[in-house]
């Protein structure tokens, strides 16, 4: 799916470098991530060098296991108030294999939030349950999204609907047509100490 108001920086190989200096700096092989996140190694050495991309779950796990968030696998590409982003010089994320993108509507990974753009193609859908610290807001903008919260029933959202969570509840999202793409906004915040 591609951003039809212009064409945002590509940042996989930011994570993918991001991933590899969050080991690095801990001191652990790839070998100790792969059994702590049940990754294997193969994979994270191919997404460690730029090789391949991440699902969003497998992204979450390793976040959840070195402690970060997004915004610390990204570079800060601005540093002065107020923050503007042109549409161009978005930062964009991409799950090709489970038919997501998420374009970061933030140059400042020091924040409280987090605000995304989170394209979904028709039928797609996270793979597995994310999970992180902080609250999660979302907007529909186009489509309709599932949103599964571990513990209850799937929820439709559509165009003009938000909802609001922890997420550090396991929570899924997925597409709810098989023929039509989804967009929507996706804020998430971390706790303030």
């Amino acid at each position: 799916m591609q951003d039809v108001e212009g064409s945002p920086a590509q940042s996989e190989g930011a994570i993918g470098v991001g991933l590899r200096t969050l080991r690095r700096e801990r001191g652990l092989t790839l070998a100790e991530v792969a059994e702590a996140t049940q990754i294997s190694v193969s994979f994270l050495s191919l997404v460690e060098n730029e090789r391949s991309d991440i699902t969003i779950g497998r992204l979450i796990r390793l976040m959840q296991f070195y402690g970060v968030s997004l915004a610390d696998l990204l570079p800060d590409l601005h540093g002065a108030d107020p923050e503007v982003v042109p549409v161009g010089e978005r930062q964009m994320l991409q799950s090709p294999s489970e038919g997501i993108n998420i374009f970061v509507l933030s140059s400042n990974p020091s924040r409280a939030m987090m605000p995304m753009l989170v394209e979904f193609e028709p039928g797609a859908g996270r793979w597995d349950y994310g999970q992180h610290a902080g609250h999660e807001f979302l907007f529909v903008l186009e489509g309709e999204l599932v949103l599964e919260l571990d513990g209850s029933q799937p929820r439709w959202l559509r165009v003009g609907d938000a909802a609001c969570y922890s997420a550090e509840r396991p929570h899924l999202l997925r597409n709810g047509s098989e023929t039509e793409p989804m967009r929507l906004i996706c804020v998430d915040s971390s706790r303030v100490p």
